[in-house]
């Protein structure tokens, strides 16, 4: 009897053991997340180059086939670096065009906003850094191998201003409109070409209005036009993307 009681002792012990076992933890999942965009240029954000907070792609198609795709790093004070890829098999290969490291380039400096392609050959590109009076448009004829800065006339009001650009809407080969933020939001500022970008009209604190068949509308958050029975919008809250 005392030999079978020691064994049930025995047998209790270890299932007692056994119970305080630590669970094996199950893998949780790590996804990456795109940044928020921010468009302020003068946000000092992580220098972390591999960060993902501080890398941000761009992709704009000319059709189905033709594309660009421009990937962002951030360096903070207003520095961020770029490479810009082309595809004419709608993405499924892409060629590195330029490299804003490379010596020689002649991609835009600044915090970009933005880019467009109107053809081919011929894109935009908007820029930003605390620069006072200056609007930061460059512009390729090579399907962005290189690029040129691009003279915006700004008035003399404004001349002391910075001034945030988004990238360009055109409308037609000829005819485009150029939105721009102040970053004291004293005045409102758009430009309008009718000759393909080679001159732009400046309009100063219009906040409805409409020149060449161009129809505007801007808010603090928000800009409409409308042009040919068709409406785009652009949030001035967030990085250039025009919206059909």
């Amino acid at each position: 009897m005392k030999y079978l009681v020691s064994i049930l002792l025995i047998a209790a012990v270890i299932a007692s053991g056994c119970s305080n076992t630590t669970p094996i933890p199950h893998p949780t999942s790590n996804q990456e997340t795109s940044p928020s965009p921010n468009p302020n240029p003068n946000t000092n954000l992580n220098a972390d180059t591999d960060s993902p907070d501080n890398r941000r792609e761009d992709t704009v198609f000319l059709n189905k086939n033709i594309g660009w795709k421009a990937v962002y790093h951030f360096q903070g004070m207003s520095r961020e670096d770029m490479e810009l890829y082309a595809t004419s098999d709608g993405g499924e290969t892409w060629k590195e065009i330029g490299d804003s490291l490379q010596a020689g380039s002649t991609l835009p400096s600044g915090v970009k906003s933005g880019l467009t392609f109107v053809n081919e050959k011929e894109g935009w590109i908007t820029t930003n850094a605390p620069w006072e009076g200056k609007v930061g448009l460059y512009k390729t004829m090579d399907g962005g191998v290189t690029w040129s800065e691009q003279t915006v006339t700004v008035p003399g009001e404004l001349v002391n201003s910075q001034i945030y650009a988004y990238p360009p809407l055109f409308l037609t080969k000829d005819q485009g409109i150029l939105i721009t933020r102040l970053v004291e939001k004293e005045h409102t500022l758009l430009f309008i070409t009718i000759d393909g970008g080679q001159h732009w009209k400046s309009f100063l604190d219009d906040h409805m209005d409409q020149y060449v068949g161009i129809a505007w509308t801007l808010s603090e958050s928000m800009a409409t036009v409308k042009y040919a029975e068709k409406t785009w919008t652009l949030s001035m809250q967030n990085y250039g993307k025009w919206s059909l």
